[in-house]
């Protein structure tokens, strides 16, 4: 180890964050829990000042000599720009960035004198809620950060710039994922974007549906739904920078649709047929997601509780669960309109439903078995 690799790890890492949305908001109140010292810029001085209030960082000028790292969280049009830019100005840094698309910022960053200190970066996580308002210092633990070095011709990649970009993932929880950026932007199509759009046109069909109809609404609707509520001009980008990945996934889907929509005006068995085989394919590609920590995907028993609607009901649950010695895997909230209850299912290992079910019961929680 070198003096100066010593001196690095005793004085706290300096990096700075350019953008305070959701993501880069989320990384400065990370790397500041880690004990890096964070610098913050956007241009939107509402959202800079939110993000300094939270902690995520602080918003005076850093020595551009003292900054290791920059985190380029500008909107998917800017990103290349402000990349070049930061290479040029922080000259010792290593650049990377937080884009889901990678090939394209290729095209634009690869040719600048000083690429090889930029690692393209992107991290599988997010909430359907915009702006520093929704960040979580969490928000990347366990989840898969893409990093994209292939970038640049391998023998001129800056190995220290890599390096720190790793530490940095590290120190935010996540998981690194090496990748070539055309695998990714085509991985990224199936699995975020194309689900984005999905989810978009089904809430569009509710519009102009009258209030009664929109009172059927169930849970269902809502987890397809959810990310519909997400930021309309990021996601106009996204999908416009990823297009012909996207468009090779939307015409299998296309394909999918037309096969059965042309099954549903057929005779009833054929029908009932197609839609099995379309749940049953659906069944299959849902289980091949991984679980948590990346482990292999496990079936959960789902135990719907009636829960009032009142404050500290859900605590009141929480403690009860864990009073049972039971961990909970996941929760869904469905209220009942017009009533004053709603139903909390919860999600547990198998094994441990019918303890859980017997005790809730016992404290006087209705469960439906």
């Amino acid at each position: 180890m070198t003096s100066g690799d010593v001196e690095s790890t005793q004085r706290s890492r300096v990096v700075l964050v350019r953008g305070t949305g959701l993501i880069g908001t989320s990384i400065g109140l990370g790397l500041s829990a880690a004990g890096w010292t964070v610098h913050l810029t956007d241009p939107d001085s509402r959202s800079l000042a939110q993000a300094a209030g939270l902690g995520a960082g602080s918003t005076t000028a850093p020595d551009p000599d003292d900054v290791e790292l920059v985190v380029v969280c500008a909107p998917p049009d800017a990103t290349a720009t402000v990349i070049a830019e930061s290479l040029d100005v922080f000259s010792k840094a290593a650049v990377t960035d937080v884009a889901s698309l990678k090939s394209s910022i290729f095209d634009q960053v690869h040719e600048h004198a000083h690429a090889r200190r930029y690692i393209g970066g992107h991290p599988l996580a997010g909430r359907e809620t915009s702006g520093p308002g929704g960040a979580r210092s969490d928000l990347f633990e366990g989840r898969p950060w893409v990093l994209t070095p292939l970038l640049v011709d391998e023998n001129r990649i800056d190995q220290k710039a890599l390096e720190t970009v790793r530490t940095m993932v590290s120190a935010l929880a996540a998981t690194i994922v090496e990748m070539d950026p055309l695998a990714h932007d085509e991985a990224v199509a199936a699995v975020s974007h194309v689900p984005q759009v999905m989810a978009s046109l089904t809430a569009a069909r509710l519009n102009g549906l009258d209030a009664t109809s929109l009172s059927l609404s169930g849970q269902g609707i809502r987890d397809v739904t959810r990310i519909a509520a997400s930021d309309a001009q990021m996601w106009s980008q996204i999908i416009g920078g990823n297009a012909e990945a996207v468009v090779s996934v939307l015409d299998g889907v296309a394909a999918d649709l037309a096969a059965l929509r042309a099954s549903l005006t057929t005779d009833a068995s054929q029908a009932s047929a197609a839609v099995q085989a379309l749940v049953e394919r659906g069944n299959q590609g849902r289980s091949l997601i991984p679980g948590k920590h990346g482990a292999t995907a496990q079936r959960y028993a789902m135990v719907p509780v009636v829960i009032p609607d009142q404050p500290g009901a859900l605590a009141r649950l929480f403690d009860v669960v864990g009073g049972l010695g039971v961990s909970i895997e996941d929760l869904a909230l469905e209220h009942s309109p017009g009533q004053p209850v709603g139903l909390a299912t919860l999600s547990v290992v198998p094994a441990a439903s019918a303890e859980l079910m017997d005790g809730l019961e016992a404290g006087g929680w209705v469960v439906h078995r």
